[in-house]
């Protein structure tokens, strides 16, 4: 026996390279191959072949279905939402929790410490289910009635984590919004600091120095003695250029998980506008006066290494959004869930 011969046409038909970039696709294409093999090798072996036509060509749909996500292009919004990929691994799921309804009993009895581990990887340790089926594998007598049981571990396990990659798909595209208002945001002060310059002053004001003659009344970011209309734009690439080294230093700290999204650009992405923001906002509070014991900036030099400083600065508050990114990545990570045994 063999799965839905018009799926299987389908399958050997559409053979061709995959014509969309996405690592994804090809693990949906591997993990789909390696699942109609198991089910066509395990239907040929079984004996019951008219209980189990149905589960066949039920597990040939989910797989041909998988395919077709994967071989499909999509675009903006289907990235946002994540249909293409999240329809290609619901449909890889399903067809592996159908898989063990049709698996020989001693192959079934062979993977059942998968099936724990990937319960652990998801589920509260105290899960009913899981513990059942962690006892029963303990107790070395699993057998044809135990197929169910396995079948709703993996099914919940599942689903938990099709849960968890939602979260950290949200916060993504949360992320992705927080970026763009951040960046018009500061793009829209960096214009009209261009075309105003008085508006938002960047410029040094040495008060108890200029009363001694020693120095001009002001000193400004482009080096001129009064405000001008580079001084934003140039606090602000300063500030950018402060930003950059930040995310160059936590690079060498930050460890990828295996995840179906991930964070990494993003993040990165927010921290530009956010050492802009910062830059422009700190030189706007040293020249306020309202620093206890400032007495000033003094030179076009101090004013950029303090723009630097402050674009370097924006991990004060962007650390916080790095926190929350590990924690939903962690939680999305079949690596760190094992291991922790998460208890939700």
């Amino acid at each position: 026996m063999s799965l839905d011969p018009a799926l299987t046409a389908e399958r050997i038909g559409d053979t061709g390279v995959l014509r969309w970039p996405g690592t994804w696709r090809v693990y949906v294409a591997t993990r789909s191959e390696e699942i109609r093999a198991d089910a066509e090798r395990a239907l040929t072996m079984c004996d019951e072949a008219g209980r189990l036509v149905s589960a066949g060509e039920g597990i040939g749909t989910h797989l041909a279905r998988a395919q077709a996500y994967a071989r499909s292009r999509h675009g903006v919004r289907r990235w946002l939402t994540g249909q293409a990929i999240e329809g290609a691994w619901s449909n890889v799921n399903s067809a592996t929790v159908m898989l063990y309804g049709v698996l020989p009993v001693a192959e079934l009895c062979g993977r059942a410490p998968e099936v724990v581990a990937i319960g652990r990887a998801y589920l509260p340790g105290d899960d009913p289910r899981l513990v059942h089926l962690q006892a029963r594998l303990a107790a070395g007598d699993l057998g044809e009635n135990d197929r169910p049981l396995m079948q709703s571990v993996l099914r919940a396990a599942y689903t938990a984590q099709a849960m968890d990659t939602g979260r950290v798909r949200s916060f993504r595209n949360l992320l992705l919004g927080g970026v763009v208002m951040l960046s018009l945001i500061v793009l829209s002060v960096v214009v009209i600091g261009a075309i105003w310059p008085d508006v938002i002053p960047m410029c040094g004001d040495q008060s108890v120095i200029r009363t001694q003659g020693l120095l001009p009344a002001q000193i400004c970011p482009t080096g001129g003695l009064r405000p001008g209309h580079g001084d934003v734009p140039l606090v602000a690439l300063i500030g950018m250029l402060g930003a950059a080294l930040a995310t160059a230093a936590s690079l060498s700290t930050r460890s990828e998980l295996s995840t179906r999204y991930s964070l990494a650009v993003v993040q990165n992405l927010l921290k530009a506008p956010a050492g802009v923001a910062t830059a422009v906002l700190g030189l706007l509070i040293l020249n306020s006066g309202f620093v206890p014991g400032f007495a000033g900036l003094g030179s076009q030099p101090a004013i950029l290494v303090w723009a630097m400083a402050f674009g370097y600065g924006q991990q004060v508050v962007t650390r916080f959004v790095d926190q929350r990114a590990d924690s939903l990545l962690s939680a999305a990570s079949p690596l760190t869930t094992a291991v922790n045994t998460k208890g939700r």
